[in-house]
């Protein structure tokens, strides 16, 4: 069966093989037009350095130890990757360069202009404290300004997280502070309330169930005074964390290799025949679509197997073609001749003909 296989679609490839070869031709046209219209590309990009503390939190010990798995570039470069696909954070990083023009032109060209910016960026990590950022854009001052936004916008993101988050602990811990103020105040009146309704004897010791009931209450105060002092050490940390919020991103970010403005566009030999190989693939993924189908679709019998195969029969035996290959020739050109000539004839002619 294999057999049969094989000889149909070699049958069925070079009885039309310049047909099947078409579709590689028209691909092989198209990856050249291809070559000639694109557009040049123009590459920036930038490396920072990054780091999970910084010397200043490690100080203050405002910023928790903790153990993770992945190298602050790995962390930073899914942080970013993760903004980039927020369309508030896209159009932050676009408000700082020559595309901002383009935001002002209706809802679908903003979309657009949010697409093409999201494709152009690219982020990933260039080590354990290294992030790479690389834009790719038909516009070399684009393409240098979308870098440093990208990098900029990324610095001002954590700031004003952290600063958020520093805000929100020092409201909440201000709350704390007048909760437990209030508890502290009352548990030093209940003391005093109790002094003045059972004062110190003048000979000897209280009574058992009275100095309970006072150690009860030293205690209360001593508790209140605890969680008061933890709640103002904890809002003071919270303010000085909100005041060194924008030094310590700062420190935890570096620019190492600053974006340059790119000169010429990034053309690569290797890009270049990839992308054209490409096209020659499709081609031939075609012309071999093309020379399967026929042979599975031509149910006519063309070969002595077919007989055994198809119609369950004996071949008894066949005659085989002994004419030489210029006499073949000749036949068919004279053949081709006379049906030329005979579409020349003028009507009358072709009828005394067919009578004759």
């Amino acid at each position: 069966m294999f057999f049969i296989v094989i000889l149909r679609v070699l049958e069925s490839y070079f009885r039309h093989r310049f047909l099947y070869l078409l579709p590689i031709v028209v691909m092989s046209i198209f990856a050249v037009i291809y070559f000639l219209t694109a557009k040049p590309v123009y590459v920036a990009g930038g490396v920072v350095y990054v780091q999970q503390e910084s010397l200043l939190s490690t100080l203050n010990a405002v910023t928790p130890e903790n153990f993770i798995w992945v190298t602050p570039a790995e962390l930073k470069s899914q942080e970013l990757t993760d903004l980039l696909n927020t369309n508030a954070f896209v159009r932050a990083v676009i408000q700082g360069t020559d595309l901002e023009a383009e935001m002002t032109k209706g809802p679908d060209a903003v979309d657009e202009t949010i697409y093409q910016v999201r494709q152009a960026i690219s982020v990933q990590p260039a080590g354990d404290n290294q992030l790479f950022v690389m834009v790719e854009h038909e516009n070399s001052a684009v393409a240098y300004q979308l870098v440093n936004s990208v990098i900029e916008n990324h610095i001002q993101w954590q700031i004003a997280f952290k600063r958020n988050e520093s805000e929100s602990a020092q409201t909440f811990f201000d709350s704390l502070i007048e909760v437990y103020q209030v508890e502290l105040a009352n548990a030093r009146s209940d003391v005093e309330d109790f002094l003045l309704e059972h004062p110190e004897p003048i000979r000897g010791d209280r009574p058992a169930i009275e100095q309970l009931q006072l150690e009860r209450l030293q205690s209360s105060i001593e508790l209140a005074s605890t969680r008061y002092a933890s709640a103002l050490d904890k809002e003071e940390n919270a303010q000085l964390a909100m005041a060194q919020v924008e030094s310590n991103v700062r420190q935890t970010y570096f620019l190492i290799d600053a974006p340059e403005k790119p000169l010429e566009p990034n053309t690569s030999l290797r890009d270049t025949v990839m992308n054209m190989a490409i096209f020659v693939v499709v081609g031939v993924m075609f012309s071999v679509i093309g020379v399967v189908g026929s042979a599975l679709l031509d149910r006519s019998i063309r070969f002595p197997i077919d007989v055994r195969y198809t119609l369950e029969l004996p071949v008894l035996t066949q005659i085989p073609d002994l004419t030489p290959a210029g006499a073949k020739k000749k036949r068919r050109f004279s053949r081709e001749k006379k049906v030329k000539e005979s579409e020349d004839l003028p009507a009358t002619e072709l009828k005394g003909q067919a009578v004759a």
